[in-house]
């Protein structure tokens, strides 16, 4: 009896340390303890009619801000990938089809998702300060039955 007691810790123990250890490499990381909710000031923000209304003038670029199978898996068409999580090897390939003045729509999935706002904070001392975040983007823009597309960006 004590011997499979001593099994069964031994065998907890390794598996907590190999999910401890995977975390702490994965890029998707669970943090140990969740940040304070970023929320974006109202000047910042972007009505989805606004958001559309640029869309349609392709007056503004669009930025999808959530993970790289998210963006595989459907997003506003014509939006380009920049996942917030893997902002500074994502971004070189993206910084060419963007120009410093020009509007830039961010947007994530879920009300309570920040990555748009991460984003909007990591461009914001790079120059790009005419940025938009539109709020739960992802889950309003299908809503409203707006284009949209599957597979790599474009």
């Amino acid at each position: 009896m004590l011997r499979t007691l001593q099994r069964a810790l031994c065998t907890v123990a390794a598996g907590t340390l190999l999910g401890l250890g995977v975390n702490a490499v994965s890029p998707r990381r669970i943090p140990w303890l969740r940040p304070p909710r970023i929320t974006v000031p109202a000047a910042n923000q972007i009505a989805l009619e606004k958001a559309r209304r640029l869309w349609e003038g392709g007056d503004a670029v669009f930025l999808d801000a959530r993970a790289t199978n998210a963006f595989v898996a459907g997003h506003i068409a014509g939006a380009l990938s920049l996942p917030v999580e893997s902002f500074d090897a994502a971004f070189p390939s993206v910084r060419s089809r963007l120009a410093t003045e020009q509007a830039l729509v961010l947007y994530c999935d879920g009300e309570r998702c920040d990555d748009s706002i991460r984003l909007l904070l990591k461009l914001r001392p790079l120059g790009y300060t005419n940025t938009h975040v539109l709020v739960n983007g992802w889950t309003l823009w299908q809503r409203a039955k707006l284009p949209t597309t599957k597979g790599d960006a474009p």
